[in-house]
């Protein structure tokens, strides 16, 4: 999953961006996304853009949970444990517990759309309860 966003009132290109937008370019060389020219130029509605900055972030664990379904309440950060002596402590998870664990789940949506039409008897008789 990705998030993107662009600003499309971008400020005017001048010798300040050029070094930026030649690394940009070569980068995306690199890769094998971009054969043409020493910058990369869209041309979008009439309108010339000299890409100069490609910014990306990873999503947060709570929103890869959010957009695998899960609902905003549903705890992510840690767990309750019991200890011998039958105290109850809080163990945080680490960030990467946190994201290898919705890497590892179900959809609810998905599990619920799946599960409905297959064991509807089971739902009528919830509701009559």
């Amino acid at each position: 999953m990705a998030h993107m966003q662009a600003a499309l009132q971008a400020p005017p290109f001048t010798a300040a961006h050029e070094a930026r937008a030649r690394k940009v370019a070569t980068s995306l060389r690199a890769h094998g996304a971009w054969d043409s020219g020493d910058l990369v130029i869209l041309d979008i509605a009439g309108t010339r853009y000299v890409i100069a900055e490609i910014g990306m972030r990873m999503l947060t664990p709570r929103e890869v949970f959010t957009a695998q379904g899960f609902p905003r309440d549903y705890v992510i950060e840690g767990v309750w444990e019991q200890d011998d002596s039958g105290a109850w402590d809080w163990r945080s998870f680490t960030k990467n517990t946190q994201v290898s664990c919705v890497g590892n789940s179900v959809c609810p949506p998905v599990a619920a759309a799946v599960v409905k039409p297959n064991c509807r008897q089971l739902a009528e008789k919830e509701e009559v309860a």
